[in-house]
């Protein structure tokens, strides 16, 4: 019976005759010879992702993969530990940036770990957060995401904050939104699968909702008391992609009716949340498919 690395290798050859034949003259024909060779099970489909991930990287620049400033969370550098501690436990991150005055004033970042024995008792903190804080790294919005993650891995960088073309913050992008373009969205030990009861909840903001985007178009419906659009689809997302005819970025909004539509997480291939506002004044009598 072929083991494994004999299969391996057959694919493998089968692979390289494959292109030899057809030689691709630029990315679209690749991509065409990719899904062919995926079908002809010459390749696995998740391998036929990973290699559409990395064409991916290529193409897009930070500004289409940053978290959006106003979704950023900051740690203000006068912030006493408690105050500090309550954010990382509300929030979970493993970094967060540290500001002095605003957002574009960013004093550095800050590891949820380092602040661990100060937390505990175990080491008295002095001279503020400040001490305990990591430089910053500094990206421009234009800079190609694979040029991005070639300077995470060689300056050990996990995350960087993203400006515009006047020195303003406008995002912040990490080394596992990048990964994620290539092999798919990563979850932690501590992630669990949305209940259905879950799908929809109410923010401590009025008339303001987190909706995930697997949440079926009838829940959706019912709980908002709307009609949407007839589309051939089965969740909110998919409803979304299909208005917009693309995938959005991570905080752009649609208005649909009486409701408004932020893109709160996403990546480059599905909507994971989205966050919707109720507009009160908004006519009643009127659905949204008007």
């Amino acid at each position: 019976m072929e083991d494994n690395k004999s299969s391996n290798h057959k694919h493998e050859n089968l692979f390289s005759r494959l292109l030899k034949s057809i030689r691709p003259k630029n990315q679209n024909e690749l991509c065409d010879v990719i899904h062919e060779a995926s079908e002809r099970e010459i390749i696995d489909e998740s391998t036929e992702d990973m290699i559409h991930g990395v064409f991916d990287i290529t193409r897009l620049r930070v500004s289409d993969v940053m978290i959006p400033r106003s979704d950023i969370v900051t740690i203000n550098v006068q912030s006493s530990l408690i105050d500090v501690v309550k954010i990382i436990d509300k929030y979970g991150h493993s970094r967060y940036p540290v500001i002095s005055e605003d957002k574009d004033h960013v004093a550095g970042i800050l590891m949820a770990k380092d602040l661990l024995p100060y937390a505990c008792g175990l080491k008295k903190l002095e001279g503020g957060i400040h001490s305990l804080l990591r430089k910053a790294m500094i990206v421009p919005e234009s800079k190609h995401v694979d040029a991005l993650l070639e300077e995470f891995q060689a300056r050990r960088f996990h995350i960087a904050i993203v400006v515009d073309e006047f020195g303003g913050v406008c995002g912040l992008v990490t080394i596992e939104d990048i990964l994620e373009l290539i092999v798919g969205d990563i979850e932690d030990e501590y992630e669990t699968d949305t209940p259905d009861d879950n799908l929809i909840i109410a923010t401590d903001k009025e008339n303001v909702y987190k909706v995930q985007g697997i949440t079926p178009i009838l829940d959706f419906q019912e709980f908002f008391k709307v009609k949407l659009p007839e589309a051939d689809v089965g969740t909110i997302a998919g409803l979304l992609l299909h208005i917009l005819g693309r995938f959005p970025h991570r905080g752009e909004t649609l208005s649909l009716g009486k409701l408004n539509f932020k893109i709160t997480d996403a990546s480059i291939r599905q909507i994971h949340e989205i966050e919707v506002t109720v507009d009160p004044n908004f006519n009643e009598e009127e659905n949204i498919e008007d």
